[in-house]
């Protein structure tokens, strides 16, 4: 039986709260109505979802691998929605997605000038789920940073990135013009939370060039809290430069690191879609030459 989204929606509210009255408040349903609406999807999946007790609701394994796929196929419920809208308003709209720090208006603006009866949105995008906003449909294209990792993408690449180190600003390494990985072997590296374990290696230099392992510290779920735990000597963090610039803080410094590999930005988007408006937008940055200079 195929899954309802209505009922994937209700087990959702329950999973995040462990609650089924204060799920049902929010949902803005009866309790006895969700309780149903929950027995009756664990009847279509075949297998139980929670463990209900008189003081406790808990997730059995099956409902904890549901929450995990479920936030996406909401994702692309909506994403195909979206596409629909967007195809009936005679396609002239553009999603378009970017990561903090690179800098799109040269080439949205000549698209723009080229294109004015195209309707541009911007939608942020972020580590944790950059590669399935693309793959969805929630963004028709995106300038977003390496490593890709989902097949099924096509890039075309724009520039290179080179690395910074964030450090509290009273490190005693602070004060240096440019480091060597070598020079900040021994600092706790934050971790990203929720990102693919590529782009996790990637940006903590995970392996070092001499295969060692960096020593990890805190979880962070955003910027705020990288320059959060930075600050407070709870590890160091490798960003790309432009990142960097957005945000100066007192009490952190950013120190280009001279041996690291380079970063990469590339223009990105479905493979199995053939869009003219993407196809301008390349056109667009190859008429205003290389971005990030």
């Amino acid at each position: 039986m195929d899954l309802d989204l209505r009922k994937l929606r209700y087990f959702i509210a329950v999973a995040e709260r462990l609650h089924f009255g204060q799920a049902a408040e929010a949902l803005h349903i009866t309790q006895p109505a969700l309780s149903r609406q929950i027995r009756q999807l664990e009847h279509d999946v075949g297998v139980d979802l929670f463990v209900r007790t008189s003081r406790e609701v808990t997730l059995t394994p099956a409902g904890e691998q549901l929450l995990h796929d479920a936030g996406r196929l909401l994702a692309a419920s909506h994403a195909a929605r979206d596409r629909a809208r967007r195809a009936g308003e005679d396609g002239r709209h553009l999603t378009v997605g970017f990561m903090l720090g690179i800098d799109t208006a040269p080439a949205l603006q000549c698209f723009a000038e080229r294109h004015p009866d195209v309707i541009i949105h911007l939608k942020r995008l972020r580590w944790k789920d950059y590669d399935q906003a693309l793959l969805d449909g929630r963004v028709d294209v995106g300038f977003v940073r390496l490593p890709l990792v989902p097949e099924g993408l096509s890039t075309m690449f724009l520039y290179n990135e080179p690395f910074t180190v964030a450090l509290p600003a009273d490190h005693p390494l602070a004060g240096k013009t440019s480091l060597s990985i070598d020079d900040i072997a021994d600092e706790p590296v934050l971790h990203y939370a929720d990102a693919d374990p590529a782009w996790n290696a990637f940006w903590r230099i995970d392996p070092r060039p001499d295969g060692s392992r960096p020593r990890s510290g805190p979880v962070v779920h955003d910027i705020e809290e990288i320059v959060e735990y930075v600050r407070a000597g709870r590890g160091v963090m490798f960003f790309p430069s432009a990142i960097a610039s957005l945000f100066p803080r007192p009490h952190v410094t950013y120190v280009p690191v001279a041996d690291a590999p380079l970063g990469g930005v590339v223009l990105a988007w479905d493979s199995t879609r053939h869009s003219p408006l993407i196809a301008a937008l390349a056109e667009a940055i190859l008429e205003t030459g290389p971005l990030g200079r």
